[in-house]
């Protein structure tokens, strides 16, 4: 039986799986170029392993992913997964091109797969580390030592271990560390206590850093957040953050959103605590310390504005807009405002960067 606490961390989890799904299906249909090949990979683990989870039986894990992965999501939301994708690849690209060698560590990593994109095409210079639930780390670890491929991009010479039962998994060793690649296991709210022997043991702190937080610190409490970044800024010579997340802006909207979250047993904290980019803002710049901040909207990033500050060429909106039409333009607009993209940089800010076309 889970505790109030443990249901809330459960649902938690599951948002690894619902982006999972959400880039599977983008990625079928074509919005990715070139194609995700590690997708399935992460999928394949998650069918085996999702019943061995705290919280689950081989029933319940079946009848989730069959949910989540039998019908294909609605345009709008395949498109919002291509933008998500698209803008933080751009900065992360951007970021490693400004630095002779640089690391890039993913908050809450779960299923993503762009840190083996990453490591496949920079062979030198790039160290690349993701934390996350220690049974999410391990969906991830089991993904790797399964396909060759990735256990070669990241460096790791480990045997593959037989996952047959919950006993196997829970006994299975989460974390992989290589010389350029670290898979951590950490909850993050615990980030204080347990960093030096967890995190700083393993990652280089002179290195430039970009910390990425896509839609993770947002399930954390305004407190809780200040001390993830705050631990990364304090350990960290030269640091950057890139944030992904939504934000209610105090709307009709955002507050439908919002109850639909806490349906599923989901609390956004800052979701009314930085309810837009201004206050966003003066959280990295006033509380957190951060010298420099930059801040831009899904909407305006797609090009949903009279602004002109998309990020996207017109040949790849023209791409997206073959594979799927899209008759909801405000429909979209308004969802897409309601997402933001913050960087926060202490010291001089890579000029790539810069030269974006940001809000604010």
């Amino acid at each position: 039986m889970l505790s109030p606490q443990e249901k809330k961390d459960k649902s938690i989890r599951a948002t690894d799986l619902d982006a999972l799904s959400c880039r599977h299906c983008a990625n079928a249909k074509g919005y990715f170029v070139p194609p995700d090949l590690y997708i399935q990979d992460l999928l394949r683990s998650y069918e085996h392993n999702l019943q061995h989870c705290r919280g689950y039986t081989a029933l319940s894990a079946g009848r989730s992913l069959r949910t989540l992965f039998k019908d294909p999501k609605y345009p709008l939301i395949n498109r919002g997964t291509f933008f998500r994708a698209k803008l933080i690849n751009t900065i992360v690209e951007r970021f490693i091109s400004s630095h002779d060698e640089c690391q890039i560590i993913s908050l809450g990593g779960g299923s993503d797969t762009r840190g083996f994109r990453v490591l496949q095409e920079h062979l030198k210079g790039v160290r690349y580390a993701e934390i996350d639930f220690i049974e999410l780390v391990k969906i991830k670890k089991a993904a790797i030592l399964l396909n060759p491929t990735i256990q070669g991009i990241v460096g790791d010479e480990s045997e593959n271990v037989s996952i047959k039962d919950r006993a196997s998994f829970e006994a299975l060793d989460p974390e992989i560390h290589t010389s350029k690649y670290d898979l951590i296991a950490l909850d993050l709210r615990k980030i204080e206590e347990h960093g030096s022997e967890s995190v700083l043991k393993y990652v280089d702190q002179e290195r430039p850093t970009l910390v990425i937080s896509e839609c993770v610190l947002c399930y954390l409490t305004p407190e809780d957040n200040e001390k993830v970044l705050g631990f990364c800024k304090s350990n960290f010579r030269n640091l950057a953050v890139l944030m992904y997340e939504p934000m209610g802006l105090g709307d009709a909207f955002g507050q439908t959103m919002e109850q639909n979250l806490i349906s599923r047993g989901i609390d956004l904290h800052t979701f009314k605590k930085y309810p837009d980019l201004k206050s966003r803002e003066t959280f990295f710049n006033q509380t957190l310390g951060f010298e420099t901040v930059k801040s831009t909207d899904l909407a305006e990033v797609g090009g949903y504005t009279s602004n002109n500050l998309s990020w996207l060429l017109k040949d790849e909106v023209a791409r997206a807009t073959r594979i799927e039409m899209i008759d909801e333009v405000e429909e979209i607009s308004l969802l897409l405002q309601h997402y933001c993209l913050i960087f926060a940089q202490t010291g001089k800010v890579p000029e790539k960067i810069l030269d974006l076309k940001w809000l604010y």
